[in-house]
């Protein structure tokens, strides 16, 4: 019988890697911590799984019978098809537990269940699989995991250890490295796959040369970096003793999570997330230019959401906020914006209340473009804000001068020309975003020699407005000329 059962072990080993060879496509992903369920019988004498381990990492394998009598045999193959382990019985019990393997290499490993006996087995039934991680090495070039702790030595012949972890775009971590014993003054860098040293630190102030941190540090992008972990003076340097080493992930972290991590949006396309108890802002981002119209929605898509939506500048400065867009509607909208300063901006999807809020659920936000104010305007034409004066000339060559400018429904502006030298007749008029329709005109009301003056006007529609600097063309008065400033003024007062 114990020659038989040796037999059958080599023959298992064997069938079981040449299976995984040529069935691995068919093969099913099983994740840490997740219980998978099947069965073994005469139509599916072995059942064939893989699962993602990184190097150091100690795992834990249970197979337990849960109908029938089934016998279980559990065969684990390194990603290249050598063996890693193998079981036939656990403790005199028919369930399996492999307990503390130690993965050599990080990569894809293949699981294979099956029978005492492969086809020609007689036991059957249903049985639960379960993989653990249970631990993680410290050794020199170990894998990490967000959480994970180590502990190991730097001295004269180790002055330095690397780890290497897997992180994604977005992420934020922490990573510190405290001595534990000795003099030794810890030093930490975080490399990337190119070896670039991204960032690195000595000393945090106040630890007396015993605590190294990298803290708040944004990853840049999808990939595998790695940490180094030795001393102040590196090969050179004289200090020594023992240090642990931590790795987290730091709050806020992921894309969108968080100003640093913000997610990019496009013009006209449409995002959807979730706001939730303990992430209740989602951040994106977007570059416009100046004078660019844009409009932000977000709306909710489930649960009892109360949108909020916040547009911020490059440094996170608030510029314009909505709750609803009317009282028949939680959704929020900012309509018809014009960005101020060509560069990033930040758009806060988020609840009314913000941290104080208790409502959740999922959204949709779009960024939309109206395209840019003066896209439609000749070049010839100079462009004027409120409060801003600009100087010109009319002549016989040069009889007017077009501005113009972009104006609020509801806005009250002046507009002043006056002369500055010659004997120049100023004569303004205001006109409509087709340039045809006027819609104002002043010849002497400015005071002082025949200065034109359009007061306490109030704009009708949100757009563009053209304003025309020329001269009086009475038969009284023809061929005036000079230079002249004219102003722009929002007003205020009553």
């Amino acid at each position: 019988m114990v020659i038989w059962r040796v037999c059958f072990i080599c023959i298992v080993i064997f069938v079981s890697t040449s299976f995984t060879s040529a069935q691995m496509n068919e093969a099913e992903l099983v994740l840490f911590n997740q219980i998978v369920t099947g069965r073994i019988d005469n139509l599916a004498p072995q059942r064939v799984y893989f699962f993602e381990a990184l190097r150091c990492d100690y795992i834990s394998i249970k197979v337990t019978t849960t109908l029938g009598d089934l016998d279980p045999v559990v065969t684990v193959t390194n990603p290249d098809g050598s063996l890693l382990a193998y079981q036939d019985d656990s403790n005199g019990t028919e369930d399996i537990h492999l307990r503390a393997i130690a993965i050599p290499t990080t990569g894809r490993y293949t699981l294979t269940i099956s029978r005492f006996g492969y086809a020609r087995g007689t036991t059957a039934g249903s049985y639960e699989l379960l993989i653990e991680r249970v631990g993680n090495g410290s050794a020199f070039g170990c894998a990490l995991r967000y959480g994970d702790t180590v502990f190991q030595v730097i001295d004269s012949t180790q002055p330095e250890v690397f780890y290497s972890f897997r992180a994604r775009m977005g992420d934020v971590i922490n990573i510190t490295m405290r001595r534990r014993s000795g003099n030794l003054d810890p030093y930490l860098r975080l490399i990337d796959s190119y070896n670039q040293i991204l960032t690195e630190n000595d000393d945090v102030p106040g630890t007396d040369n015993t605590l190294s941190m990298i803290e708040g540090f944004f990853i840049p992008a999808d990939g595998t970096y790695y940490i180094q972990a030795t001393r102040y003076g590196f090969m050179a340097g004289q200090t020594t003793g023992n240090f642990s080493l931590e790795i987290v992930e730091a709050e806020n972290s992921g894309m969108g999570n968080s100003a640093l991590g913000a997610i990019p949006i496009d013009f006209n396309t449409i995002i959807e997330g979730e706001i939730t108890n303990d992430q209740f802002t989602r951040y994106y981002r977007f570059y416009a230019r100046e004078n660019d119209i844009i409009t932000i929605n977000m709306s909710r898509l489930s649960g009892n959401l109360d949108t909020f939506v916040v547009l911020a500048s490059a440094t996170l400065q608030e510029i314009i906020t909505n709750d609803d867009i009317s009282n028949e509607t939680q959704n929020s909208r900012i309509a018809d914006f014009r960005i101020p300063v060509t560069g990033t901006y930040y758009i806060l999807a988020t609840r009314f209340e913000r941290n104080m809020g208790k409502t959740t659920g999922k959204f949709r936000l779009q960024l939309q473009s109206q395209g840019n104010a003066f896209e439609d305007v000749a070049s010839d034409v100079r462009r004027i804000l409120y409060g801003v004066s600009l100087t010109g000339n009319i002549d016989d060559i040069t009889p007017e001068v077009w501005y113009t400018f972009y104006g609020e429904v509801g806005d009250v502006i002046s507009i002043t020309m006056d002369r500055v030298e010659g004997n120049l007749d100023p004569f303004i008029e205001l006109y409509a975003q087709d340039r045809v329709s006027r819609l104002v005109s002043d010849d002497d009301s400015g005071g002082g020699v025949n200065n034109a003056r359009v007061d306490r006007f109030t704009l009708g529609y949100t757009g563009i407005y053209y304003i025309r600097a020329t001269r009086y063309s009475g038969a009284d008065n023809p061929n005036t000329s000079g230079s002249f400033v004219l102003v722009l003024a929002q007003r205020f007062d009553n």
